[in-house]
């Protein structure tokens, strides 16, 4: 059984890794301006300076339309702040401060070609403006540009080292990018400035799992989960790696936990189904899993968990229809192909698996299993029965981890 366990991220990318779109850093676009506008750029810059180092303050009126603006903004009235926000950059439309605030704005509208101008505009304006990196990267990375959302944390980490989201930020883009290593070192990083913040030590905790330290994970888990304990997802994180060690007893608990917690938590059910069926309950298994198919229809995991189970019952007209699920929601699965390819040789229909496996082997042509199978098939050495080891089955990511 071939158990996955991804950190984060998301509820966005519950499916998997983002692919990501060619996207120029935002370095690049400010030094694409001519030199005359870089002159008017560093005047700017140095009138700020000179603002901010004789004690200046902005204009009062402008001053009050940023802060009823930010008031709007948190009640989440954004038409009103985005008002508010342009009244006080066109009284004082040198002021980063109140470019970045709108950017914001704009950003939660998903204006985001206009809240990275006014990112870009806020940093251009005010190069030490720690907030204005940071929310460009945050931008930077929701749009898949995982490579400038790291230098633009980055920056603004090194304004402000101490901002510990940041730091938690940082982790979560190494993590989506696949650098664990530095995604654990921004976790600790993360924890050190903010030791009490649970979600930071469950990301840590999700990051510590993926790279095999299992005892360090289950002992972050079980932090997070003290420091906030109605809190479903670090009981369902927990629960997949105490699997992991083979404790399908305490994995259970902390699945149930998890949904006392929260019952239409559709991952933690599908995770209780794998655990029944590892303690060989496959009828627990089977409702666990269409429990987590009822409250997400398009989880794919749980589809082909179902089918999994089912293969193993030899009901083979339902794993086919759930593995022709799983490729309803994921096309180019070639897992997927080769476990239905499986299925219908079990079933006796050999042209629908040379089908199958010939797509599977289509798809990862490396894949010597895929290969194997696929030639028996066509020379007719394929089996009608059902293979030794049951087609194999994954397991839902961990929660999803937004950072707060």
């Amino acid at each position: 059984m071939n158990i996955k366990l991804h950190p984060i991220l998301l509820v966005a990318v519950a499916a998997g890794m983002l692919s990501l779109p060619p996207a120029a850093a935002p370095a690049a676009a400010a030094a694409a301006y001519p030199s005359g506008q870089k002159r008017a750029r560093e005047g700017r810059r140095l009138a700020e300076r000179s603002r901010k180092a004789s004690g200046v303050q902005w204009k009062a009126s402008a001053r009050k339309q940023l802060a009823e603006g930010k008031q709007l903004q948190a009640k989440g009235l954004l038409n009103s702040a985005l008002y508010h926000y342009r009244e006080a950059v066109r009284v004082e439309p040198n002021w980063a401060e109140a470019h970045d605030a709108l950017g914001t704005a704009l950003d939660q509208k998903q204006d985001l070609s206009g809240a990275m101008q006014e990112y870009l505009l806020a940093i251009r304006l005010d190069p030490d403006s720690a907030g204005a990196y940071y929310h460009l990267a945050t931008l930077l990375r929701r749009e898949g540009n995982l490579k400038g959302a790291v230098v633009e944390f980055q920056k603004s980490l090194d304004i402000d080292p101490r901002n510990a989201e940041a730091h938690n930020d940082l982790g979560l883009t190494y993590a989506l990018s696949g650098d664990l290593n530095q995604a654990i070192i921004q976790f600790q990083e993360t924890i050190d400035w903010k030791p009490g913040w649970a979600l930071a030590h469950d990301n840590f905790a999700n990051a510590l799992a993926l790279e095999g330290y299992l005892k360090r994970a289950i002992a972050e888990y079980r932090i997070a989960i003290a420091l906030q304990p109605a809190w479903p997802e670090p009981h369902n994180n927990l629960g997949n790696t105490l699997r992991q060690q083979g404790d399908l007893a305490g994995a259970a608990k902390e699945f149930r936990q998890a949904l006392k917690l929260n019952p239409n938590y559709a991952a933690a059910h599908n995770n209780l189904g794998l655990v029944l069926r590892l303690q060989g309950n496959l009828q627990g298994a089977i409702a666990q899993y269409r429990t987590a198919l009822r409250l997400n229809p398009g989880y794919a995991g749980a589809h082909n968990n179902l089918a999994s189970a089912f293969y193993q019952k030899h009901d083979w007209k339902g794993a086919s229809a759930e593995y022709g699920q799983v490729l309803r929601l994921k096309p180019n699965d070639a897992t997927a192909y080769f476990n239905l390819g499986l299925t219908l040789a079990a079933a006796g229909n050999r042209q629908g698996a040379i089908k199958m496996l010939r797509r599977a082997h289509q798809l990862e042509p490396g894949n010597a299993q895929y290969v194997q199978a696929y030639q028996n098939m066509v020379k007719g050495a394929g089996s009608s029965s059902p293979s030794p080891s049951a087609p194999p089955q994954s397991s839902s990511e961990s929660s999803a981890n937004k950072s707060k």
